[in-house]
Parts: structure tokens; C-alpha cells; sequence
């Protein structure tokens, strides 16, 4: 079983490797999908676990299903 910190690490790691991947800067998959950029940076630095709808807001802005997020 997974801890809770590790969980959120893992998913912090994937947000940002896949806004990497798609050359996506913090301020443009905030503001294109109605996040706050200080609430991306802190979930992308592991000092805030996203809500439900949040997760719903970053999958859409990177193309993919929230499942793809938390599949570690």
C-alpha cells in the first residue's frame, strides 16, 4: 500500500512531467483551464493536494483522463 505523502509526491511528478512533455508552461495550463497558477505550483510542489475537480481541470488541459494521473 501506498502512503499518503508518497501518493501525493508521485502525483505532483507526473502533472509536471507531463505539462513538460507537452511544453506547457505553469501560467498556460492554469489559466487556459481556470486554475489558479499558485494553486498548480502548489500542487506541482507537493504543498497542496488537489481537489477532485481540480484533478478533472489539470487532466483536461493535458489531454488526458484523470486515471492517467493516478497511475503510478
Amino acid at each position: 500500500m501506498i502512503s499518503q505523502n508518497k501518493a501525493l509526491f508521485l502525483l505532483a511528478h507526473k502533472i509536471k512531467k507531463m505539462r513538460k512533455q507537452r511544453s506547457l508552461t505553469l501560467e498556460k495550463l492554469a489559466y487556459e483551464n481556470d486554475i489558479s497558477k499558485g494553486n498548480l505550483s502548489d500542487i506541482e510542489n507537493c504543498r497542496r493536494s488537489p481537489s477532485l475537480a481540480t484533478l478533472v481541470k489539470i487532466a483536461n488541459g493535458l489531454g488526458c483522463k484523470v486515471r492517467d494521473l493516478l497511475t503510478f
